[in-house]
């Protein structure tokens, strides 16, 4: 049985597929009557040129047939005008005077002729140009897959912003709505408590259901008043197959509110990982010591550094401000940081912008992560988490190509103003969104001695460090700098980089749901983290076979598998593990988290960068995955010292959710 919700989802795509299809029909057909008369008269242009630097020459007196070079001279002109299939210099007898190139195998292919005359206007030779077909249905097949990655962005970004469109409380009506009539389908007649029991959507469901709760709870009552062992006996077990006299949880709609504003500002930032590797390059300084490698991947390394010191006091920080107005003041932060990014001419204050576009994103990461944790349950913290992470997945999905083709299109610079916009509007619908949250004043974080203690657990440490850091180090040292340095290397655009960099946030958008759901139900949380992160690792080992794009789009795909496989299971881990805390103090524990895992964001430009120069990029990249593999192997390895009963470190009592300790 389809939802209501999903119901909506599939309107939207079967409509915006149909005016993406209207529209990229129509593109197709403008573009064949634009481009064939633009390529024409290019070869038009090139040869008036060739035929009159000939007629110069015969004019100074050099004779038709001692010409030279003139193969060499087409041959030059074929290779700066890629349209042309072929060039030929042709006299009226029909002798070929200079070639170059070959005839397409298309019959109909077209041909512009310019006659080559003496200065008495008499014929000497003719130009005939062959247009090669190809490049035009080439061009035009470009303009297809633009319109149809267009149109996969422009459908999730729709279906991401359903809830902003449908607002709050519409989101709790829909799904508090949808939950009744599936329990119903099952037989179900539980009670439900959520945040919609007053909606008039469901206030006629829950009326009927009281009532039949009300019946059986009197005739439970008279049958035990008659002593009627049998009627009790029937009732329980009509109660036991029914649910009738028990109460079911709403579902949790905490992250819901939020994703849209923290898909806004997620996607503001991502704008710019296509090119980012290429601005830094042509922004450092030609003097610098460390290398134009290691000068491209230095924004990376400030940014994410940036990020990671900022997580411990953030996440108090957080709580001291309340959740939305910490969200609200990173967005403005980053917002301007932006700015000063699209108007910055010195490389240093470029790194010196996006640190401070680092600072916003940290605040309003926490923030945004403080609310889910603070408005989700202890069993139902994954599959919230899971939504948070899928938001920032899609934003990592649709930001980068059409980062990529404000790039090309506008410049490097001008593209990050989309970002500011992008934020600005992540920040408005925060503060219309997310509900008003008290500022926790006493709010402190874990000491430092607190924070020892649970890195001494073994189990523990081995989460954060064998693959929570060597996660995040993979991520943005394959996918966010390697990868874009060594297709933009092998002459690849910004756009179509965006492009390929899509595989791993669509795998993540499809595949974490699932495996949460999976990791949730089975109570495997350790397994599915330590699964993932040998996927995602051995992928990069492939690159030691070829760094063809097929095999690249074929590691960024096991990187997302693997990686979905692993995220949110992870983040529950860690989140069980924080509500051990003394004194409820769980923002440092999760802090610590944030901060290890940013740490292998920041670190991992950098090592990306010296291992490009010094071992090149399959080597690098099968390097890095092979450190994930040995950290994954670790942390499985904890597992068996903790079942053993060997770990009594201290701090070690915070259980996992899969019922072994942490």
């Amino acid at each position: 049985m389809i939802g209501l919700r999903a119901g909506i989802s599939l309107a939207i795509a079967l409509i915006l597929c149909a005016a993406l299809a209207a529209i990229a029909f129509a593109a197709r057909a403008a573009v064949e009557r634009t481009i064939v008369p633009a390529i024409a008269a290019q070869a038009e242009s090139v040869g008036r040129s060739a035929a009159a630097l000939v007629e110069s020459a015969v004019t100074s007196g050099v004779p038709l047939d001692k010409l030279v070079g003139v193969d060499s001279y087409l041959e030059g002109l074929r290779a700066a005008n890629l349209e042309l299939a072929e060039l030929k210099l042709v006299r009226p007898d029909g002798k070929v005077l200079g070639l170059a190139g070959a005839p397409p195998e298309d019959d109909h292919a077209q041909q512009v002729v310019t006659a080559v005359t003496a200065r008495t206007g008499a014929p000497l030779a003719s130009l005939i140009i062959t247009i090669d077909p190809g490049v035009v249905s080439d061009q035009v097949n470009a303009l297809l897959v633009d319109v149809a990655f267009i149109g996969i962005v422009s459908l999730l970004v729709a279906l991401e912003l359903v809830a902003l469109v449908v607002g709050a409380r519409g989101t709790e009506a829909l799904a508090a709505l949808e939950a009744r009539v599936r329990s119903l389908a099952q037989g179900r007649l539980w009670m439900h408590s959520d945040a919609a029991e007053k909606s008039p959507f469901v206030a006629p469901i829950d009326q009927h259901m009281a009532l039949l709760h009300e019946r059986h709870a009197k005739a439970r009552s008279e049958a035990t008043r008659r002593g009627d062992a049998d009627a009790i006996a029937n009732l329980d077990s009509l109660s036991a197959r029914t649910g009738l006299g028990t109460v079911h949880a709403g579902e949790n709609h905490a992250a819901t509110i939020i994703r849209p504003a923290l898909f806004l500002f997620m996607m503001a930032e991502e704008l710019a990982r296509p090119f980012l590797p290429r601005l830094a390059g042509a922004m450092a300084p030609s003097g610098m010591e460390m290398g134009r490698d290691l000068a491209m991947s230095l924004p990376i390394v400030v940014f994410m550094a940036c990020v990671a010191l900022s997580q411990l006091p953030f996440a108090v920080l957080s709580e001291r401000l309340g959740r939305r107005r910490g969200f609200v003041i990173g967005a403005a932060i980053a917002a301007l940081s932006y700015v000063g990014s699209a108007l910055a001419a010195d490389y240093f204050l470029f790194l010196a912008t996006r640190a401070t576009a680092a600072i916003g994103y940290a605040l309003v990461f926490v923030s945004a992560q403080g609310h889910v944790i603070d408005h989700s349950r202890p069993h139902e913290r994954t599959a919230a988490l899971a939504v948070f992470v899928r938001a920032i997945m899609v934003a990592g999905l649709c930001g980068p190509p059409i980062g990529g083709v404000l790039a090309d299109r506008l410049g490097d610079h001008t593209a990050f103003f989309g970002s500011t916009a992008l934020a600005v509007l992540g920040l408005l619908v925060a503060a219309l969104s997310m509900p008003r949250s008290e500022p926790v004043k006493g709010a402190a974080g874990v000491s430092l001695s607190e924070l020892g203690s649970a890195l001494k657990a073994p189990r523990f440490a081995a989460l954060l460090f064998g693959c929570a850091l060597p996660a995040k180090f993979l991520l943005v040292a394959i996918c966010f700098y390697l990868v874009p340095v060594e297709l933009q290397k092998q002459g690849y655009s910004a756009a179509a980089i965006g492009r390929l960099q899509m595989i791993y946030p669509i795998l993540m958008v499809a595949a974490v749901p699932i495996f949460a759901r999976l990791a949730e139900r089975s109570g495997a949380h350790a397994g599915f983290v330590t699964m993932g992160a040998l996927v995602a690792g051995g992928g990069a080992l492939l690159l030691l076979i070829g760094t063809s794009p097929w095999i690249v789009a074929g590691v960024l795909a096991l990187l997302g598998l693997g990686q979905a496989m692993s995220i949110a299971p992870q983040s529950a881990l860690v989140a069980a593990a924080a509500r051990h805390v003394p004194g409820g103090r769980s923002a440092g524990v999760l802090g610590l988290f944030r901060l290890i895992e940013r740490t292998g964001n920041a670190t991992g430009p950098a090592a990306a960068g010296f291992l490009l120069a010094t071992a090149g990029f399959a080597s690098a990249s099968a390097l890095i995955g092979l450190m994930v593999v040995l950290g994954a192997l670790g942390f499985a390895l904890s597992g068996r010292t903790r079942a053993s009963g060997t770990d009594s470190a201290p701090g070690s009592e915070a259980a996992s959710t899969e019922g072994s300790r942490l």
